[in-house]
């Protein structure tokens, strides 16, 4: 039996300097609208950060991963992408290492891409953000249809579809299937209307891709395949349960203090609310994801990207499962995306995805093109600390004091 101080050490592997001159142009044009007027809260970043800070940020997230069976991050600091950090085991059963391709479930992460998605199909002329719900899924009855009415496609998107939190939830755990549990959206209340409050869903968020396929023609899963994961190289992304046969997927991890980890049967339940849960993906497919975020890869339009990275519902910190802290405030939801200002910073992005046995973290700031992904086939406790961590070491390293003009 391996135990949970047994694991192997965190190793870097991969970095590439090749991005870092366009990265610096994004920065110093960002600079320019900032001196112009042209942007009101100016966030990038006013001096280089040492190479001994984030070395020293590595080292955190490495002493993070040490204790878990295995792990997958990656680091981009002001449009530089760091070399891959890789640690432990895709199982503690056959002990092959975690590498560049070995693949996780993301969970709620998903969402992101989801939004993404959406966003390219609104581009693309095949949809609008206030298509009415009612009008694309006629047939999916709601218990107060006044209220239904108001809904759109955006409100879905952004979590304010005003629905009762975490509505039907429960269900998804169970083996019922997703056109069941859609039946009996009929007896989900609303507490607002919908773009009144923010409003947590799985199911009411998955519908998106409903409409997605009914828009365009597509099954959402074919959709986000060739026209997201394709042109952004993310090439062992996939969405729904085949990758779990695959030589390369990592094996779900429960652990005990008596026994420590222990590999156990991937959880299967949410990829039936894909567009909410369902995406699939190694560390090199997630730096993508980051450098696709700061558009220095082709992609994600400046005009999605602006479209995606806002606040479009303000949430509280906690219904939002953040830890009191007086640095956090700001805090809402944008499309697929939480956001909050952290120490007087504003627009950082992030979020976080559980599956038994199985996390992942993302948080990033656009201004500055800086951001972290975390990955692990285990369930460490207060994973998000790490992506707040990495907030706190963002503000106290990439930025001056003085940040609004």
């Amino acid at each position: 039996m391996i135990r949970q101080n047994q694991t192997s050490r965190m190793t870097a592997l991969g970095g590439s300097g090749c991005r870092s001159i366009l990265g610096l142009a994004r920065i110093v044009a960002y600079k320019a609208l900032c001196v112009l007027g042209l942007i009101t809260v100016c966030q990038v970043s006013a001096r280089p950060v040492s190479l001994s800070a984030i070395q020293a940020f590595e080292n955190e997230v490495a002493a993070v991963a040490s204790d878990l069976p295995g792990a997958a991050a990656v680091l981009v600091v002001a449009g530089e992408p760091r070399p891959l950090m890789l640690h432990g085991f895709q199982s503690l059963e056959d002990i092959t290492p975690v590498g560049p391709k070995t693949t996780f479930q993301l969970a709620s992460l998903s969402k992101s891409m989801a939004a993404a998605a959406l966003a390219l199909a609104v581009e693309d002329n095949q949809i609008t953000w206030g298509t009415p719900v009612n009008e694309l899924l006629p047939d999916v009855i709601w218990g107060n249809r006044e209220r239904a009415k108001k809904m759109r496609l955006l409100h879905l998107v952004s979590q304010s579809s005003g629905l009762w939190p975490h509505a039907y939830t429960n269900l998804i755990e169970e083996r019922m299937t997703y056109p069941a549990i859609k039946s009996r959206l009929n007896k989900v209340g609303f507490i607002c209307d919908p773009g009144s409050c923010y409003s947590y869903q799985n199911v009411a968020f998955s519908l998106i891709g409903d409409m997605l396929e009914k828009s365009t023609g597509e099954p959402f899963t074919q959709y986000v395949q060739a026209r997201l994961f394709a042109p952004l190289g993310m090439r062992q992304a996939t969405v729904g349960a085949d990758a779990l046969s695959a030589d390369t997927m990592a094996r779900a991890h429960v652990g005990s203090r008596a026994l420590g980890w222990r590999p156990i049967d991937h959880s299967v339940r949410y990829y039936k609310v894909a567009p909410a849960a369902g995406v699939n993906a190694s560390i090199s497919d997630m730096r993508q994801w980051l450098l696709a975020q700061f558009g220095l890869i082709e992609g994600l339009s400046e005009a999605v990207r602006e479209r995606l990275h806002n606040r479009y519902v303000i949430a509280s910190r906690e219904a939002s499962h953040y830890p009191e802290d007086r640095r956090i405030l700001s805090v809402g939801y944008g499309l697929g995306w939480r956001t909050f200002s952290f120490g007087g910073i504003e627009g950082f992005f992030h979020h976080g995805g559980y599956v038994q046995g199985m996390r992942s973290e993302m948080i990033f700031h656009p201004a500055s093109a800086s951001g972290l992904v975390f990955l692990t086939n285990s369930e460490p406790a207060r994973l998000n600390r790490l992506s707040l961590r990495f907030a706190e070491w963002w503000t106290e390293n990439g930025h001056l004091s003085d940040r609004s003009h």
